[in-house]
C-alpha cells in the first residue's frame, strides 16, 4: 500500500444526504422538471451515470418533502431494499428515502467513490440492520472507513476503470441501435408493407396485404414449443428467468447444469418468450444463439419456445416476439389466479400473420443477420472487458496494482 494513501471515513470525504417522497395525494408534487430516482430505477441500470427515473417531481414536491436536490456528480447509493445499487447523477436529481447519496467534498473524485462503493457492496450490506428489510443507516455509512489515494491518483484509477466501462457502454448503446434498426425493418416490411405496396394489395382477414401473400396463424407459421430431446442428467446450458433481457436480444448470464427432466428445452435459432406474469409484461424475451454446435439447452418451465419453421426464420420470429401488438395479444390471453397468470398456448392459434413468399422472408433474414451478429460480437467483447475491469477493480482500489501497470494492460484491451 502506498504511504500517501489515507484512511478516512465516508463522512470525511462527502456529505451524506437522504431522500424523500412527496405526498402522492397532491398531484402538483409530481410531473415537474426534477428527475426523481428510486431504487427501482437502478435495478438493471447498466451505466455509471443516471439522468432520469420513471417519474419527475416539481419544485413544490421538493419543498414539501425531505427530498433534496443533489448536484451533478453526486454518488447515489441505495441503502435499503436493496443495499448497494450505485450510480452517478449525470444531472441535478432528487431521490426517494431508499438512498443515502454522497456529495463529494473538494479533493475527492465522484468516479473514484463510485468504483469504491461498487467494489464494497457486500461490505456495505454487512452493516445493514432491520427486521422488515436491511437498511444501512446514514450515521453508520458516515462512519465506515476506506483508504483514499491523492486526488490525482483517484482520477487516474477512475480513468482506467472508466475507459473499460465507456467501451462497454458504447457497445451496449450500439446494440440498442441495431435492435431498433431490426425492429424498424420488421415494422416496415411485415406490418406497414412499405416496400411492397406498388405490387398491389389484396383483401384478407387481416385487412389489405400485398398481392400473393398468405395469412397464417402463429401456430401454423411457427413451431410453438417444438420437441427437443435432452436426456435426464445431461450436462447442458441452463437459462433461468432472471437471465432473460427485457429490451434486447441476447442472454448474457449462461451457466451449465444437469438436466432435471423438467423444464423447457431449446436449440440454437429458437426464441424464448416468458409466459408468466409479470415477466411477459416486463418484456422478457431472448434469441437463442449461444449453444455449442448441436447442443440442446434447457431452462425455466415458464418459457414458451418459438422455433423456426421454414420459410419463417429466427430473426422474423424474434422481431415478432418483440412486436407490441403480438405481446398485447399474448398478455390478454393469460389465464390463472392473480399473480400466477400464464399465457394459454392456444392463443397462438388465433393470432394471424401476413406471410410473404419465401424469398422475401429469406431476404429479411439475410439483411438483419449482420446486425444480430454484431450484437453478439459486442456482447462477447463486453464480457471480456467486464472481466478485466472486475479483476483490476479491487487491486487498484487497494493499491496492489499501481496505475502505470494497469495502464499497460488497458492498452491491450481497448
Amino acid at each position: 500500500m502506498a504511504s500517501d494513501w489515507r484512511e478516512l471515513s465516508v463522512g470525511d470525504i462527502a456529505d451524506v444526504v437522504g431522500g424523500g417522497t412527496p405526498s402522492t395525494k397532491q398531484g402538483a408534487n409530481f410531473n415537474g422538471e426534477i428527475p426523481w430516482i428510486t431504487p427501482r430505477d437502478l435495478a438493471g441500470h447498466r451505466y455509471r451515470r443516471i439522468l432520469r427515473g420513471e417519474r419527475n417531481i416539481s419544485e413544490q414536491g421538493l419543498r414539501n418533502s425531505s427530498a433534496r436536490l443533489l448536484p451533478r456528480g453526486s454518488v447515489l447509493l441505495t441503502t435499503r431494499a436493496p443495499v448497494g445499487y450505485v450510480a452517478i447523477a449525470g444531472v441535478p436529481v432528487a431521490t426517494n428515502q431508499g438512498f443515502r447519496s454522497l456529495v463529494p467534498r473538494d479533493g475527492f473524485s465522484s468516479e473514484f467513490i463510485y468504483y469504491l462503493l461498487k467494489a464494497n457492496t457486500e461490505y456495505l450490506k454487512n452493516y445493514a440492520s432491520g427486521t422488515t428489510f436491511g437498511e444501512l443507516a446514514g450515521t453508520t455509512l458516515q462512519s465506515l472507513r476506506f483508504r483514499f489515494p491523492p486526488l490525482a491518483e483517484q482520477r487516474a484509477i477512475a480513468h482506467i476503470l472508466g475507459t473499460l466501462d465507456d467501451k462497454i457502454e458504447l457497445n451496449r448503446r450500439m446494440n440498442q441501435t441495431l435492435e431498433t434498426m431490426a425492429q424498424a425493418l420488421f415494422q416496415s416490411w411485415f406490418v406497414d408493407f412499405e416496400p411492397f405496396r406498388d405490387q398491389g394489395m389484396q383483401d384478407s382477414p387481416l385487412g389489405e396485404i400485398p398481392m400473393g401473400w398468405k395469412h397464417k396463424s402463429v401456430a401454423e407459421a411457427i413451431a410453438v414449443n417444438p420437441s427437443r430431446r435432452l436426456d435426464r442428467g445431461s450436462d447442458a446450458v441452463y437459462v433461468d428467468m432472471s437471465s432473460l433481457p427485457t429490451a434486447s436480444a441476447r442472454v448474457l448470464d449462461i451457466i451449465r447444469r444437469p438436466y432435471s427432466g423438467s423444464g423447457s428445452r431449446f436449440a440454437d435459432g429458437d426464441v424464448l418468450l416468458a409466459r408468466i406474469t409479470p415477466c411477459l409484461e416486463n418484456g422478457k424475451t431472448a434469441l437463442v444463439d449461444f449453444l455449442p454446435d448441436g447442443e440442446i439447452g434447457w431452462g425455466s418451465t415458464e418459457f414458451t419456445i418459438l422455433g423456426p419453421k421454414p420459410p419463417v426464420g429466427t430473426f422474423f420470429i424474434y422481431c415478432l416476439a418483440r412486436h407490441q401488438d403480438f405481446r398485447i395479444h399474448a398478455i390478454q390471453a393469460m389465464t390463472g389466479t392473480s399473480g400466477r397468470q400464464r399465457v394459454d398456448t392456444a392463443c397462438f392459434e388465433h393470432y394471424w400473420l401476413p406471410i410473404p413468399q419465401a424469398g422475401i422472408l429469406l431476404e429479411f433474414e439475410q439483411q438483419v443477420n449482420p446486425w444480430f451478429q454484431k450484437m453478439k460480437a459486442n456482447d462477447l467483447q463486453c464480457n471480456m472487458l467486464a472481466s478485466i475491469r472486475d479483476t483490476l477493480l479491487p487491486k487498484l482500489l487497494s493499491g496492489e496494482i499501481r496505475v502505470k501497470d494497469a495502464d499497460k494492460l488497458l492498452g491491450t484491451a481497448v
